[in-house]
C-alpha cells in the first residue's frame, strides 16, 4: 500500500515539473518589458496596499492578511539599493503559503524577512526576466554560488528550483562556495546569462541575501523593482492555488548541474599578477604575506598567493565556516584588524590582507615608520591606488564615496588626478565612474568606497576585493625588487587627522520614515548655523550626500542617512579628540537640544558621551 506521505511527495514533484506549464506566458500575465528598457521607471508600480497596515481579516484591497504579509515582504526586499538583503526566516517545506506568513509574523523584525519561499519566487522572476530578454536563445543559463552562511544552501536550492520551474530551457548551475566578484565574472567566463551570489556580506550571520549580475552588469534599482513585481505576480498565482510550491528539499541543491568555476577565476588573478610584476611564474617570491579571509568565502586566494611564490604560512582563519567563530569578516572591524596585526607580528610579514565574507572588499596591514603594523585602508588605500594610477594612467580620475577626507582630495590633486566625490553605495560610485568615462568627460580608472569596495576600469569595473589585493601585492613586489621605500612611505605626504570617528544615532521608534524626517531637520538647522556671521563652519556646497561642513585645517563633519538602517550617521575628522569635541560635537549638541522634534525622536546620547 502506498503511504500518504509518498502520495504527497509525488504530488509535489509533479507540481514542480508542471509549474513551467502552469506559469507559462499563455496562462499568466507575465510582464513584457525587457531589461534594457528599465531605466527611469519601474514597469510594475508598487501597489499602495503593500505599505498599508490592516487590523481585520481583509483590508481595503480585499486581500487576506497572510497574502499581504508575503507581498509586502517581497516588496521590502526589492525596494531599495542594488542588493536583496533580509533576515533569514525558515519555514516548513510543506503546507500552505499562509503558514509562511505566520512564521514571518512570529518574528519581531526591523529588516525584511527573507524566506526560502521568497527565494523561490525571486528565482522564478529572474528566469522570467532572462527569458524575455533572450527569447531567441535555446538555453538560458544561470550560475549561482554562496558564502558559507549555514542557511545559504537552503536559499540556493529554493532559488534554483524557482528559476528552473519557469521554463524547461532555463538551466541553473551551482558553483558551491564562491565569492561575489567570481560570480560576476562567471557571466563572461562561462557564457552565463546571469549569475547570483547568495550572501549578506559583512552583516550578521542571521542575515542573507542575493547579489545578481547580468550580461549588462550589476543590478540597478529599476531592474530590482521589476524583479520584485514579477515575483509578486507569481506569488499571487500560487496563493490562489492554495498550496506551497516545492520551494526546497533536503540538504542538497537541486539544479541542472554542480560545477567547479572558481579555479578558472583564480587563474585569471594569477595571470594579472604575473603580467603586472613579471619575473616568471613566481613574482611574489621573497614576500611574507598574512592572509585573513575571516572564515568567509575568500579562502581560495591563499592558494593564489602561494602558487605565485609568497610565503603565506602565517595566514589565519582560512577555512570557510558559516558559524563565523572569529566574527563575521569585515576589514573595517577592529577584531579582524587586531587579529591580522598579531599574525603579522608573529610571522614578520611584509603585508597583511583581509577580505570580507564574500571577498568584494579588502583591507591591508603593513609596517609603519616606527616598525609597528598599521592599517592600510580607507583614505590610505585610495591614496596608494592614486600613486599607482598616476604612473600608469596620468591625469585619470577617481570616483569615491562621500565620506573621504579633505586630505585625500588634496593628495590626489597633487598627483595630477581628478577626484570626484559622489555618494555612498558601491553601485553608485561604479555607475558614476562608467557614466563619466562613457561620456568622454573623464577617464575614471577607479571607483572606490572607503569601506574597501573597489572597481577598476582595467577589470571591467568589477567590484573585487581580490583584484584590489592583486594590485597592492604587485606594487609591493615591484617595490621590493627596486629596494625602494615601504608602501606607507608612498603616501606619507597625504594630510591625515588623528581623530577619525563615525557616530551612529538611531531614532527611537526604529522607523526609516522618522529617520528621514529627523535628518532633514538636523541638516536644515546645521546649514542655518554655518550661514551665521563669524561662524567657523563652512558648508561644502559641492557635496552630494547629506550635509558636509568644513571646520578648517582639513577638518570636517558629515551628517547623512544610513543606507539600510533607521540611523543618522555622523562622520568626524579632526586633529584631536579635544578639537573635535570643541568645534564639532558641542556645537551639534547645542543645535539638537534646541529642537524639540530632534530631542523627542533622535537618540544622540553618543554625542553626549563623546
Amino acid at each position: 500500500m502506498v503511504s500518504g506521505f509518498s502520495i504527497i511527495i509525488c504530488v509535489l514533484l509533479y507540481a514542480e515539473r508542471c509549474s513551467a506549464f502552469l506559469l507559462s506566458p499563455s496562462r499568466t500575465s507575465r510582464a513584457t518589458t525587457p531589461l534594457h528598457s528599465l531605466t527611469d521607471k519601474v514597469s510594475h508600480p508598487i501597489p499602495a496596499f503593500l505599505t498599508q497596515s490592516f487590523n481585520t481579516e481583509c483590508d481595503n484591497t480585499n486581500r487576506p492578511p497572510s497574502l499581504n504579509i508575503l507581498l509586502r515582504s517581497l516588496q521590502q526586499l526589492t525596494c531599495s539599493g542594488s542588493d536583496i538583503r533580509g533576515y533569514f526566516v525558515d519555514h516548513s517545506r510543506f503546507g500552505s503559503l499562509a503558514s509562511v506568513a505566520h512564521e514571518i509574523g512570529k518574528v519581531q523584525l526591523h529588516y525584511p524577512a527573507l524566506t526560502p519561499l521568497a527565494a523561490y519566487f525571486l528565482g522564478h522572476a529572474l528566469a522570467d526576466q532572462l527569458l524575455l530578454e533572450h527569447s531567441d536563445d535555446e538555453i538560458v543559463q544561470i550560475a549561482i554560488g554562496q558564502d558559507p552562511r549555514l542557511h545559504g544552501k537552503r536559499l540556493v536550492d529554493s532559488f534554483s528550483r524557482g528559476a528552473e520551474a519557469a521554463d524547461p530551457k532555463v538551466r541553473v548551475v551551482y558553483t558551491g562556495i564562491s565569492t561575489t566578484p567570481a560570480c560576476a565574472a562567471f557571466v563572461p567566463l562561462h557564457n552565463c546569462h546571469a549569475s547570483v551570489m547568495v550572501t549578506a556580506s559583512h552583516l550578521p550571520a542571521d542575515r542573507n541575501g542575493f547579489k545578481i549580475f547580468y550580461r549588462t552588469g550589476g543590478m540597478t534599482l529599476p531592474v530590482l523593482q521589476d524583479l520584485g513585481a514579477r515575483a509578486g505576480t507569481i506569488l499571487n498565482q500560487w496563493f490562489s492555488a492554495g498550496i506551497l510550491p516545492p520551494a526546497s528539499g533536503g540538504v542538497e541543491v537541486r539544479c541542472s548541474a554542480h560545477v567547479s568555476y572558481m579555479p578558472a577565476y583564480a587563474e585569471s588573478l594569477k595571470r594579472a599578477v604575473i603580467q603586472d610584476v613579471g619575473h616568471g611564474n613566481k613574482p611574489l617570491e621573497g614576500l611574507k604575506i598574512v592572509f585573513n579571509p575571516g572564515n568567509g568565502a575568500g579562502g581560495f586566494f591563499y592558494d593564489v598567493l602561494k602558487d605565485l611564490g609568497a610565503d603565506v604560512s602565517g595566514s589565519i582563519h582560512l577555512e570557510s565556516d558559516g558559524n563565523f567563530p572569529n566574527g563575521v569578516p569585515n576589514p573595517e572591524y577592529e577584531p579582524m584588524l587586531s587579529s591580522t596585526i598579531r599574525a603579522c607580528e608573529a610571522s614578520g610579514a611584509d603585508l597583511g590582507i583581509m577580505l570580507d565574507t564574500d571577498a568584494d572588499r579588502c583591507g591591508f596591514v603593513t609596517l609603519g615608520k616606527v616598525g609597528r603594523y598599521e592599517p592600510l585602508n580607507r583614505n590610505r588605500l585610495i591614496a596608494l591606488l592614486g600613486v599607482m594610477f598616476a604612473e600608469s594612467s596620468p591625469g585619470c580620475a577617481f570616483v569615491t564615496d562621500s565620506v573621504t577626507s579633505e586630505g585625500l582630495s588634496t593628495f590626489l590633486k597633487g598627483l595630477g588626478l581628478t577626484h570626484v566625490r559622489y555618494v555612498k553605495g558601491y553601485m553608485n560610485v561604479i555607475s558614476k565612474a562608467k557614466e563619466l568615462t562613457e561620456s568622454g568627460e573623464l577617464n575614471v580608472e577607479v571607483a572606490i568606497e572607503t569601506s574597501g569596495h573597489c572597481a577598476m576600469k582595467e577589470n571591467s569595473y568589477l567590484d573585487d576585493g581580490t583584484y584590489t589585493a592583486v594590485k597592492v601585492v604587485s606594487l609591493l613586489a615591484k617595490q621590493r625588487t627596486t629596494k625602494q621605500c615601504n608602501l606607507l612611505d608612498l603616501i606619507s605626504s597625504m594630510p591625515e587627522m588623528d581623530e577619525v570617528s563615525e557616530l551612529r544615532m538611531p531614532v527611537f521608534d526604529k522607523s526609516i520614515e522618522t529617520m528621514r524626517e529627523v535628518f532633514d531637520l538636523c541638516a536644515l538647522t546645521m546649514e542655518d548655523q554655518s550661514a551665521m556671521p563669524n561662524n567657523t563652519w563652512e558648508t561644502d556646497t559641492e557635496n552630494l550626500e547629506g550635509i558636509r561642513i568644513r571646520t578648517g585645517n582639513n577638518q570636517f563633519l558629515m551628517l547623512r542617512k544610513s543606507l539600510h538602517d533607521p540611523i543618522v550617521s555622523l562622520q568626524i575628522e579632526a586633529r584631536s579628540v579635544e578639537e573635535a569635541r570643541a568645534t564639532i560635537v558641542l556645537p551639534l549638541l547645542q543645535i539638537f537640544k534646541n529642537e524639540e522634534q530632534i530631542v523627542n525622536n533622535l537618540d544622540f546620547s553618543v554625542l553626549e558621551q563623546y
